[in-house]
């Protein structure tokens, strides 16, 4: 008469438990990095416009020096702009869109990331017009 025991009938399964387990966990753990890589990026972009928004809505404030400065905070921050920012002037109000490239770790996210600020003009009025 022959007996199993337990230890017999449990020396696959331990092995088909590592060989699902372990892929779902590695691809759950790559994609919360991704989604952390493209939070940062999105950050950065967002960050980048309103800084250049800010500057080019003061009353001084000049296009060329609003695109450089979006363009050198992203680059401060360790990012890399997909072409070059854009900076819109309408009625009365400045906006100023930055796309920032995101690094791929995980398949199926966007590879780029865009955000805008838009500000309003600065007016400034001397006190003896006022």
């Amino acid at each position: 008469m022959t007996t199993t025991t337990s230890s017999t009938i449990d020396r696959g399964e331990t092995v088909l438990e590592v060989v699902i387990a372990v892929p779902i966990v590695l691809t759950l753990l790559l994609i919360a990095v991704q989604a952390m890589l493209f939070m940062h990026s999105a950050h950065i972009a967002t960050l980048s416009a309103a800084k250049g928004a800010s500057i080019a809505a003061s009353a001084d404030g000049e296009i060329v020096s609003a695109i450089n400065s979006a363009t050198r905070t992203a680059a401060e921050l360790g990012a890399q702009l997909v072409g070059t920012p854009s900076l819109t002037v309408n009625d009365g109000f400045v906006t100023m869109r930055v796309r920032v490239a995101v690094p791929n770790v995980a398949m199926f996210f966007p590879s780029s990331v865009e955000r805008g600020s838009e500000e309003p003009l600065e007016d400034f009025v001397p006190e003896d017009e006022r």
